[in-house]
């Protein structure tokens, strides 16, 4: 039985049946998000939390989701199931923090944790009768729904803007995807999806889409399941749209006012220097986001000047304590290559720009007290291989014999 009680406004609280679905209020044209009866939730909850072992995501973490028709689950889901949660041996000591956790996201089936959104958005399509998924994205969300798509026999119309990532978009034609790369940047891409959406009955996953952001706030019930009930002082996401810091406050919400956890983490969102509209509205002490002009970047991703969930944002990291703040493009390399080096987890530029977030907080001292940590690692190395290692080279054949491996390895 479903805990869904429909699809009520963020402003207005008006609330619209899930058979009438719509992106915005019929009312005020804000935002909607999935309503929960949270008593028959916390019910469910209290039988305990559900096993990393019951296949997908959607079936492990069924009561708390919108689904209508579990049975159509198989043809969606491409795998997707609890991400892991990781201590950090090296690198959180060495920013002096006694407890850093990873939360590995890039994991999900399209390596990155877009698939959280996606797996649900191609099931609700289904269940809908949606014949087509879009979205304009910078890659990693156009790769996920390219890939749930293919499984589900839907289409996939994906439109990136210029400069997405070879690789990306190797991965959406290989899934069979129509890929509109658009002559311009993000804005120029949901610009032009926008305008397309007035005329085609396509199902939109990115943006305002509440379907797509119940599913991510599932990462905050992870991560309390994965701590036994707790809350780390702070959890940290990297932030383009902002989406997955509101989707991460949104779940931890329900949690605290079901008694679930005793308080709210701090909250503490991090932007590429070269376009960090949220930050700088952040620290100018306003409560709508400006829109800034864009400054050459290593990483495709995140560079979304006028965020769909900027102003959101800022309210939930400043009600959580929290903060937002910006990291160079050489913060984040180095990140990067600390990550791979010391830990063993190859994440590409947006993936790092939590843990690079986290590190200059420490070392700036801007929020004193902090011991355990989460970190989203949101997008695997292999998306944008060359990012940060753009001199390395293939090593010079050697001889197969066991006098030249030891010259070899001596001279290293």
């Amino acid at each position: 039985m479903s805990n869904v009680l429909g699809l009520i406004c963020r402003s207005c609280q008006r609330i619209t049946p899930e058979r009438e679905f719509a992106y915005a209020c019929p009312s005020c044209n804000r935002p909607l998000e999935v309503a929960y009866d949270l008593e028959a939730l916390k019910r469910a909850l209290g039988r305990g939390w559900p096993g990393p072992g019951a296949g997908s995501l959607l079936l492990q973490w069924r009561e708390a989701l919108p689904i209508d028709r579990p049975e159509l689950v198989d043809q969606v889901t491409i795998g997707e199931q609890q991400t892991p949660l990781i201590r950090s041996t090296r690198v959180g000591p060495r920013l002096g923090l006694p407890d850093l956790r990873f939360k590995i996201e890039m994991s999900l089936g399209s390596a990155s944790l877009k698939d959280r959104g996606t797996s649900l958005c191609a099931l609700k399509a289904l269940e809908l009768g949606y014949d087509t998924l879009c979205v304009a994205s910078s890659g990693n969300n156009a790769s996920s729904i390219a890939a749930y798509a293919a499984k589900a026999g839907l289409r996939a119309a994906v439109f990136i803007q210029r400069d997405a990532s070879p690789a990306k978009i190797l991965k959406m034609l290989a899934y069979g995807a129509t890929v509109v790369r658009v002559d311009g940047d993000m804005s120029a891409a949901s610009r032009v999806l926008k305008q397309l959406l007035e005329k085609h009955r396509w199902l939109n996953c990115g943006g305002p889409n509440p379907y797509r952001m119940t599913a991510k706030r599932l990462v905050a019930y992870e991560v309390t399941a994965q701590l036994d009930g707790g809350v780390p002082d702070a959890i940290a996401f990297p932030c383009g749209g902002s989406a997955g810091l509101v989707a991460a406050q949104m779940g931890y919400a329900e949690l605290l006012a079901m008694g679930v956890i005793p308080r709210m983490p701090r909250l503490i969102g991090v932007q590429l220097a070269a376009c960090d509209p949220v930050t700088q509205a952040f620290e100018a002490g306003r409560d709508e986001v400006t829109p800034v002009a864009k400054r050459p970047s290593f990483s495709d991703a995140l560079m979304n000047n006028s965020p769909t969930w900027g102003a959101a944002a800022l309210k939930a990291v400043r009600e959580t304590g929290g903060i937002f703040l910006s990291v160079t493009d050489e913060e984040v390399a180095a990140m990067i290559r600390s990550l791979s080096a010391q830990e063993g987890l190859f994440v590409e530029p947006a993936g790092a720009v939590a843990v690079a977030g986290v590190a200059k907080l420490m070392a700036e001292r801007r929020i004193p007290g902090l011991s355990r940590v989460v970190c989203t690692l949101t997008g695997h190395g292999l998306n944008a291989p060359q990012a940060a290692f753009p001199d390395l080279k293939l090593p010079d054949p050697v001889e197969p014999t066991p006098a030249a491996v030891e010259a070899y390895l001596a001279a290293r």
